[in-house]
């Protein structure tokens, strides 16, 4: 399994603004935007950052989120956390493409995602 991409979370109320004041920062333009409805969550990559917008009681359970990594291979990090006795909170497929939570034994909280998309 390889490691592709990383992205930093940013948390806002204020989805536009937050996205124009990343792309200044970035010195580029947003690379997407997506909704996840049943979540509440609107969300927007500037790369390296991925933009969170909802109420704050939408996005409270997202805060602990601590970086989004692309992997290649779903499968072989699954094993890999398996063999590690690392808890998957979540198993899921997403706009991207099939991801999982991942509680780290140092308490840390990441979402690793399989991009369906050939550029990452």
């Amino acid at each position: 399994m390889k490691i592709l991409n990383h992205f930093i979370p940013v948390f806002t109320e204020q989805l536009e603004s937050t996205v124009a004041y990343y792309e200044s920062l970035a010195n580029r333009s947003m690379d997407r935007t997506w909704d996840i409805p049943e979540a509440g969550l609107s969300l927007a990559t500037v790369y390296p950052y991925v933009i969170v917008s909802g109420s704050p009681d939408a996005m409270e359970p997202a805060k602990s989120l601590r970086a989004v990594v692309y992997v290649d291979s779903m499968n072989e990090l699954k094993e890999e956390l398996k063999k590690q006795n690392t808890l998957i909170i979540r198993d899921q497929y997403g706009p991207i493409g099939p991801s999982i939570f991942v509680q780290h034994p140092d308490g840390s909280f990441i979402e690793y995602v399989e991009p369906v998309q050939a550029t990452v």
